[in-house]
């Protein structure tokens, strides 16, 4: 299969792009958030009540203590629901004004998952721009993660030790990705780019957003259980939030720095769906249509579905590789793509005959 010239690939993302608006598919609706917010709202109140009459009951035998982990479990999922809304307000899919979307997203982000809002948009706009792209994309440059053999061979100690073994032990990592995350975000606020008072804003919502659920935990189950409780809710809300997002590029492949692709194919080779269900769609924030999510990343998640069927039927028409397979099918992918980095001193990650013909010669 070849590439085809700039001029007209270019006129690729043009043409789909006027099928979705034609669709409708682009507009806004608020409607869906507020009442998506409002039920996740509910259900962590409810949540917390049921905490406090478990909490009684811990204080009576001690074996109710699991339930209490159950509800701090369901509390970590209902926190990554959160966090999910506020990455889809930094896409600018909820409001058609900027400032209401950042302003939501500021508030869901900081107070009510517990992550810096301004970290996260730079963070994930770069990863757009450029996705799978070495050196350039923030989500293949992880600490105790490597995606290129030359990658594993730059770290040292403990980060090295966990890349030769990322394979095996990609499902554990996934419980401490809200602890990385955490880190990121309060270092990230030392960071002179944006105004110190909307940095000390974010420190404040983060701050109240982490020690709230401790004290509370402390109330009610004591304060050594409220240590276990807290760390608990992070690990659970860490791995739906890694596992949400780990699918969509790990194993696809990568790109190097200076090689040109055009915007429509970029986004597409690049990225894998999931096949979608309820479930799935709610669980994942959508990030399921992760390729139609990259290719119009303000449009709404309602509205993902229906695109996908428009670019599965325009990719075939063009004779663009879509990826799509389970859920279960694609940790198997990324698993046995992180071993084979990770155990092999030859591997080479540019599999896709595609991108590989892409590659600079010199």
């Amino acid at each position: 299969m070849t590439v085809m010239a700039g001029r007209e690939t270019a006129s690729q993302f043009t043409e789909i792009l006027n099928r979705v608006k034609v669709a409708g598919l682009l507009k806004k609706k608020p409607s869906f958030y507020i009442i998506r917010l409002i039920v996740i709202s509910l259900l962590a109140s409810a949540l917390w009540v049921a905490g406090g009459f478990v909490g009684l009951l811990t204080n009576q035998h001690g074996a109710w203590i699991l339930l209490g982990f159950a509800i701090a479990g369901l509390l970590g999922i209902l926190s990554a629901q959160f966090g999910f809304i506020a990455h889809e307000a930094a896409h600018r899919q909820i409001f058609r004004s900027n400032k209401a979307n950042d302003w939501a997203g500021l508030i869901l982000a900081n107070l009510f998952a517990g992550l810096s809002y301004g970290f996260w948009q730079r963070k994930h706009n770069k990863h757009h721009q450029k996705p799978n792209y070495i050196d350039e994309d923030p989500d293949i440059n992880i600490r105790v993660l490597s995606f290129t053999v030359e990658s594993r061979d730059r770290k040292k100690g403990f980060e090295r030790w966990l890349s030769d073994r990322q394979g095996y032990l990609f499902p554990l990592l996934l419980f401490f990705t809200g602890f990385d995350l955490l880190l990121d975000s309060f270092s990230s606020l030392s960071r002179k780019d944006r105004k110190l008072s909307i940095r000390l804003l974010e420190f404040g919502l983060m701050a109240v957003r982490q020690t709230a659920p401790y004290l509370a935990m402390g109330f009610m189950f004591g304060w050594l259980w409220a240590i276990a409780l807290w760390v608990f809710m992070m690990m659970i809300f860490g791995f739906f939030m890694g596992a949400a997002f780990a699918p969509n590029h790990k194993g696809m492949p990568l790109i190097e720095k200076d090689a040109k692709i055009d915007f429509f194919q970029r986004q597409v080779l690049t990225s894998r769906n999931i096949r979608g269900s309820w479930l799935k769609d709610n669980l994942m924030g959508g990030l399921n249509y992760q390729v139609e999510h990259h290719l119009f990343p303000s449009m709404p998640r309602p509205n993902l579905a229906k695109a996908h069927k428009i670019v599965v039927e325009y990719c075939a028409e063009r004779g663009v590789p879509l990826v799509e397979m389970n859920l279960l099918s694609s940790y198997v992918v990324v698993i046995k793509y992180l071993n084979k980095v990770g155990l092999s001193g030859q591997s080479d990650p540019f599999v896709c005959p595609m991108v590989a013909q892409l590659r600079p010669r010199y």
